[in-house]
């Protein structure tokens, strides 16, 4: 066995790191809530708007939660930088991760379907299979494996919005946020109690 000291040392900075980004990670729970709600809304109103042919009411509602969504996230990240003592590679890696994923999905739904890019029965899929690759990346860094499977089932529930198109794949799009969104949140947020709680 290597009782070499810089050894030890490295892997106890390495068990730290992995230590702080998964504390870093659970305390993200208020994000994904926040997108969560706003998302699932959002979905459920477009499929009412689908329904009636008020579509100007649809593009009303997206700009509704786009705008609402990166304010009051925004709002509270300037909040958190400013409590925070230290910024490390893992916080800087999360944030990269999730902002870039953030201004894809906005870019990928809010010009795709105005342009014709992307058709519209073809979106859900697609923002479901982007969503797999920001949780399961965010697993994958963090060693949070649930993360990781949650990314996979985003892909899983993706590639079947894909295969089964349809006016309804809205709604399907929204019952995989509540389950892969807003429940992973409130599971994030369950285990972050004990760490507020000894600071």
């Amino acid at each position: 066995m290597n009782d070499d000291p810089t050894l030890r040392d490295d892997l106890a900075a390495i068990r730290a790191l992995m230590a702080d980004s998964q504390d870093l990670v659970r305390g993200t729970w208020w994000y994904q809530m926040v997108w969560g709600v706003l998302i699932t809304l959002g979905l459920v109103l477009t499929w009412v708007g689908e329904q009636s042919g008020r579509f100007g009411f649809i593009a009303a509602v997206w700009v509704g939660v786009v705008v609402t969504g990166w304010v009051a996230s925004m709002i509270r990240g300037r909040r958190e930088a400013a409590r925070a003592t230290v910024r490390n590679a893992a916080s800087r890696a999360f944030a990269g991760i999730w902002i870039g994923l953030g201004v894809t999905l906005t870019m990928v739904g809010m010009v795709s379907i105005p342009t014709g890019a992307v058709a519209p029965d073809g979106l859900p899929g697609l923002l479901a299979i982007l969503f797999g690759a920001g949780y399961f990346a965010t697993g994958f860094v963090s060693g949070l494996r649930g993360l990781s499977l949650v990314g996979v089932g985003w892909w899983m529930g993706g590639a079947a919005l894909l295969v089964f198109q349809g006016p309804s794949a809205v709604l399907g799009l929204a019952a995989l946020t509540v389950m892969l969104e807003i429940a992973p949140a409130l599971a994030l947020r369950r285990m972050e109690r004990p760490v507020a709680s000894g600071g």
